[in-house]
């Protein structure tokens, strides 16, 4: 092996991991709650354990507004927790805000991707909407479901949608240290097979490594996207312009529809008020700004 390519593997090695310890230092920051002016920790840990514990109380009694009540002011406190968010999307269920139930789980779901308890809810929930929507055909032939997902619709939910950034990014320090590992067999080993076995692994190593940054920057751009919205009003009918008096467009659908946001139209203050969403292909049209939610 020539001197050249030992000097191109170990410059790759270095360029790696960099790109690890930025990913790993993104992953660590985006761990920890985001505070903000809205999210200012005025309670202490145990105060907020406290009012969660009361909280869970009064859901247990069917006490679901009191419930909901005290898990807001706790996220309002000391800011977002998948956990907070679905007990609170629970509640709104229970209190029959489909809307803004949807809409928690959806936000729970960024948070923690992988938990069965959440995207059980939120299946469960979202088929309910579904059979809401197509009672509005009243026997018409219409299409009111999210299009059916293709193999890379699929794969992409796996890799962006179902897992976390924070998942993605250990597998890639994983990766990368057992990359040093090998490449140090390959480097500084006499033996011909450690050297030979040294060198393939840590060709593979890289290429895992690679992968799992790439993996793990599709999934936080999925989190951090503002593509994604929540019909929360009762009963809307999509526009086909955004005006009041456009004609409409489709069927009347329900609160807790989810849509993909398409554009956007401001104000002259610079402000969201009206977007153009889309259901499925055969669902596209606009919406006033207050009618939805953002996830």
């Amino acid at each position: 092996m020539t001197r050249s390519f030992k000097y191109m593997i170990i410059a790759l090695t270095v360029l790696v991991s960099a790109n690890v310890s930025t990913l790993y230092a993104a992953s660590e920051d985006s761990a920890a709650p985001v505070m903000t002016a809205a999210h200012t920790p005025e309670l202490s840990q145990q105060d907020a354990a406290k009012m969660v514990a009361e909280a869970d109380s009064a859901y247990s009694k069917g006490e679901f507004e009191k419930a909901a009540g005290l898990y807001t002011e706790v996220l309002d406190a000391i800011g977002p927790s998948a956990s907070l968010l679905y007990n609170l999307g629970n509640a709104c269920y229970r209190m029959g805000h489909e809307g803004e139930a949807r809409l928690y789980l959806e936000r729970a779901k960024r948070l923690d991707p992988s938990s069965s308890y959440i995207n059980q809810n939120i299946a469960y929930l979202s088929t309910r909407i579904t059979d809401a929507n197509k009672a509005e055909l009243k026997g018409k032939k219409g299409d009111v479901a999210p299009d059916a997902e293709g193999f890379f619709g699929k794969v992409n939910r796996k890799i962006s949608i179902d897992s976390s950034s924070d998942s993605w990014a250990r597998l890639a320090v994983i990766a990368f240290i057992l990359l040093v590992l090998t490449l140090a067999a390959y480097l500084f080993s006499r033996n011909v097979y450690v050297r030979k076995f040294g060198f393939f692994s840590a060709l593979a190593f890289l290429f895992f490594t690679v992968v799992f940054i790439v993996f793990a920057e599709m999934a936080a751009s999925h989190f951090e996207s503002k593509d994604e919205a929540v019909l929360v009003q009762f009963k809307v009918t999509l526009g086909a312009e955004p005006a009041a008096d456009a004609p409409t467009v489709g069927f009347p659908l329900h609160r807790g529809t989810k849509f993909r946001i398409l554009d956007t139209e401001l104000n002259t203050e610079g402000e969201p008020a009206w977007y153009k969403v889309e259901l499925n292909h055969n669902n596209i049209g606009w919406l006033p700004a207050d009618a939805v939610e953002v996830i």
